[in-house]
């Protein structure tokens, strides 16, 4: 069970439970980047996310869903790389759950496996925030929402590395032990056996 699973798996494991719920609160929600605006034109501020945008004026913010006008080939490359991450982040910490829990899948290929999944989704994650911070129009703020998904690319990067002990030292599933009784017969190949003794009918009067 979880008992016998190296202790390094476990951390791994905690880090891809945190970097994912932190990866989907920042995927889900429309603080990436902050602009201030012209109040002159009835708008202070724009809170923009991946899917939806909130606008702001002096009295009350509406929300809606970005359309046309704000989708571009960059913001459709940043929501691709953003839930590549998503997607395997689920998976991944799903399957490093049956890794841990299931004893017979802790071998040294699923490691590898497992730690070039969570790398490949801290690199995705990265590219995404690494495209909003460059392409996107000047000047903004980088909100919360951004900054869960940077603490969710490190959390995954670092269950990732922490895979690195099980695959130079892996956990067989099985051993010989594991279908030896606690009885052991003696080895009896050195023992003498000694000669019976004929007798015959006049040893017994």
């Amino acid at each position: 069970m979880c008992g016998t699973a190296s202790g390094w798996a476990k951390a791994a494991f905690v880090c891809a439970i945190i970097g994912t719920a932190l990866h989907i609160a920042g995927w889900a929600t429309n603080f990436w980047l902050v602009y201030e605006l012209d109040p002159d034109i009835g708008e202070f501020k724009q809170n923009m996310g991946l899917w939806w945008v909130e606008i702001c004026n002096v009295l009350s913010c509406t929300l809606r869903e970005l359309d046309e006008a704000w989708v571009n080939d960059t913001v459709e490359a940043i929501r691709a790389m953003e839930t590549i991450t998503f997607c395997m982040a689920i998976f991944g910490t799903v399957f490093l759950g049956v890794y841990i829990f299931v004893e017979g899948t802790r071998t040294r290929c699923i490691a590898i496996v497992l730690l070039v999944i969570f790398y490949i989704m801290g690199i995705c994650s990265m590219i995404g925030m690494i495209i909003t911070i460059v392409e996107a129009p000047n000047p903004f703020v980088v909100s919360w929402s951004l900054g869960l998904t940077v603490l969710a690319f490190l959390l995954f990067l670092i269950a990732g590395t922490l895979l690195i002990p099980d695959i130079f030292e892996p956990r067989e599933p099985f051993s010989q032990s594991d279908f030896e009784g606690p009885y052991q017969p003696p080895d009896r190949r050195g023992a003498i056996t000694p000669v019976s003794m004929k007798r015959n009918s006049a040893d017994f009067w």
